[in-house]
């Protein structure tokens, strides 16, 4: 699989994204007159068999394209005893649904790969998705004021289960990080999103009856029930990804909640369970910040106003996190882009999916 920068043209084949995660698939066209784009449900940790089926489904009403580009992080699941058996088992199931010449494996060196040949350097295709997303990000920043100069930007993306803050400037990425362990260190993936994240493990204690309250160490509710009870969140009463295999509902959510603290449903106020849906969104947003204050003070060494993109279906928590003026006053924050502004809610839920086929559609020959 070769590949070589050209200039964008109309003229461009149209390319699928597969963004292959441990609990969501997302898939995306890279046209922009007509978005597509899909996000299904799937336990990789149990249905790594089916991934193939459950992509021909998730295509069906797709419109044409004439290549696949992948990148994915689902490798990581624990039904792999290794990423590099992740990896191959990924995309075994990818090319047994499409034609092995016309999938290419975006990784984190920035070059695509043939299925494989990303499957003998495993590590290099294993959790890529953010660094195709941040690599395409990086042309949504503002122009330099001169050839001397360079913008610099951070890249959020808050999906269901990780956030990632990604430095970047538009020459590169403002990052040595290669794999999740170094992002990690680097504060630069946090691991907590705002659906699937356990409580337990995001709490230790929240307000209960003016006191402080222990939680009970056990799955009771996730941050998809507090954001549901918030109203981040709309109800989904045919969805029952829940911790208790109820609907994605409000009034479901607050009996989850209320477990948490060996309580019920009937048993607390509604003030009882604000107050913990709130504790989730403090620690989440206290995380954020952190996390943001760590990789803007990395690039304050440009000298340059740094621009921020927000990517996923988590834009509430970073609005939030900005709401005081503090992130933004101290490292003189400038031009904000929210993709679900600028591409829709759909292909910015999808976006490292988007981003691939973009990616792909610009560079692979």
């Amino acid at each position: 699989m070769t590949s070589k920068k050209k200039t964008k043209t109309k003229q461009q084949a149209p390319w699928l994204g597969l963004d292959i995660g441990g609990a969501n698939l997302k898939l995306a066209h890279s046209r922009t007159e007509v978005p597509w784009s899909r996000s299904v449900p799937f336990a990789m940790w149990k249905e790594s068999a089916s991934l193939a089926s459950t992509l021909a489904r998730a295509i069906d009403d797709s419109p044409e394209f004439h290549g696949v580009a992948v990148t994915m992080t689902g490798e990581l699941a624990d039904c792999f005893a290794t990423r590099a058996e992740g990896v191959a088992c990924i995309l075994d199931q990818v090319t047994r649904l499409f034609p092995a010449p016309v999938v290419c494996v975006y990784c984190v060196d920035g070059k695509f790969r043939s299925p494989s040949q990303a499957a003998r350097d495993p590590w290099m295709a294993a959790a890529s998705n953010w660094h195709a997303l941040a690599s395409w990000s990086r042309r949504l920043l503002p122009k330099p004021k001169s050839k001397e100069e360079e913008s610099t930007g951070v890249l959020v993306d808050i999906g269901s289960t990780t956030i990632d803050v990604i430095g970047m400037s538009s020459s590169r990425l403002l990052t040595g990080s290669k794999t999740d362990s170094d992002r990690l260190k680097r504060r630069e993936l946090i691991y907590t999103g705002v659906e699937r994240s356990n409580l337990c493990g995001l709490l230790r204690s929240v307000p209960l009856h003016g006191k402080v309250c222990p939680v009970m160490n056990e799955q009771f509710a996730t941050t998809r029930d507090a954001y549901l009870w918030l109203g981040y969140f709309e109800d989904d009463s045919q969805d029952n990804q829940t911790a208790d295999g109820k609907p994605a509902t409000r009034h479901c959510a607050r009996y989850r909640i209320a477990r948490l603290v060996g309580e019920d449903g009937s048993t607390l106020a509604d003030s009882d369970i604000d107050g913990i849906a709130q504790s989730v969104m403090t620690k989440q947003v206290r995380l954020l910040r952190r996390s943001l204050e760590k990789v803007l003070r990395r690039n304050q060494e440009w000298g340059t106003e740094p621009s921020m993109i927000c990517a996923g279906h988590g834009g509430f928590l970073l609005r939030e996190a900005l709401e005081d003026g503090v992130v933004a006053s101290r490292f003189g924050l400038g031009q904000q882009t929210w993709l679900s502004d600028k591409l829709g809610e759909g292909l910015s839920r999808c976006a490292p999916a988007f981003a691939v086929a973009q990616l792909a559609s610009e560079q692979v020959d």
